[in-house]
This record gives C-alpha cells, sequence and structure tokens, in this order.
C-alpha cells in the first residue's frame, strides 16, 4: 500500500512540512523553524529513496503510478508516474531541498520560518510537476511552485530583487 503512494508522499510530505514551518512564525521561534525544515526536508528525501531503490531499470515505462478522478466532468485526473529520468529528478530535488535547508540554516536571519517554508512548499509542488501524468495537474503544480519561488526571490534576492521578482 506505501509504495503505491510514494510519489503522492514525495508530493505532500514536504507541502505539509512546509505548512508547519510556516506556523512557527515569527522570528522569536526560529529556532523551531529550522529544525522543523530539516525534519521535514528529511523525511521529504527519505520518501523518494524507495522510488530509486524499487525502480524496475528494465522496464520501460512509468511506474508508481497513482490515479484518482479528480474532476471527473472535464476529465481531469490525479495522475502521477515516473519513469527513468523523472524518477532521478525527483529524488534531486528533494536532495537538493535538504541541502538548501542546510545552508540557509545560519544565512538566512529574516523570516527564516517563511524562507525555509517557502522552499518546502516549493519542492513539493515541483516534485508534482515531475510526476504528473495530466496537463492541468502538471500546470497546478508547475504554477503553484512559481509562487514561493516569486516570494523567495523577491524578500531574500540580491540588491535587484523586485526587479528580478517581477520579471518572473
Amino acid at each position: 500500500m506505501l509504495s503505491n503512494n510514494l510519489l503522492s508522499l514525495a508530493i505532500w510530505v514536504p507541502i505539509a512540512a512546509g505548512v508547519l514551518v510556516l506556523a512557527t512564525g515569527s522570528d522569536s521561534r526560529a529556532g523551531i523553524a529550522r529544525i522543523l525544515a530539516f525534519i521535514g526536508s528529511l523525511a521529504g528525501f527519505l520518501v523518494t529513496l524507495p522510488l530509486f531503490t524499487q525502480f524496475d531499470r528494465l522496464n520501460g515505462g512509468y511506474q508508481f503510478t497513482e490515479f484518482h478522478s479528480w474532476i471527473p466532468v472535464l476529465n481531469i485526473n490525479y495522475a502521477l508516474g515516473v519513469d527513468g529520468i523523472s524518477v532521478l529528478l525527483v529524488i534531486l530535488n528533494s536532495f537538493i531541498t535538504l541541502m538548501v535547508v542546510l545552508a540557509g540554516w545560519q544565512v538566512i536571519q529574516k523570516r527564516p520560518a517563511q524562507y525555509m517554508a517557502a522552499f518546502l512548499i516549493m519542492s513539493g509542488l515541483i516534485n508534482g510537476a515531475f510526476a504528473a501524468q495530466d496537463a492541468i495537474l502538471f500546470y497546478v503544480f508547475f504554477e503553484g511552485m512559481l509562487i514561493p519561488l516569486y516570494l523567495i526571490i523577491g524578500m531574500w534576492g540580491g540588491p535587484r530583487r523586485v526587479y528580478a521578482s517581477v520579471k518572473l
């Protein structure tokens, strides 16, 4: 049962962790936010490891597929699956998210909870875009990941961050 939902876990664990980190709120609880972000990013990475270990390299096509009717009237489905390339991208994205949380541990002093939460939520949405097998679902995940990216650039970017975020 768990292996049937690995892709959903790879998507929703980081998103849920990001919402939990966001709930810590102010800078006075930055330590708690960082710890929760680390735990969430580690959990998000660990749920992707079985995708690699259980992936059948000799079998072509999509694996770890999930299918649920989402909006039946429009024939829009929550359809997920990964092939040989996208499985590696999901794992890489989850690993990089863990590294971003660790790299920002001391560097990000201004609103660390919001920074970590934005990266966790964006990570889950990126995994969703990599695994989506329905065009509308892909569109939702892809456009959704631009929102935290916009906030990250606009708040923690370089000297021309506002210009860059508007261009995004």
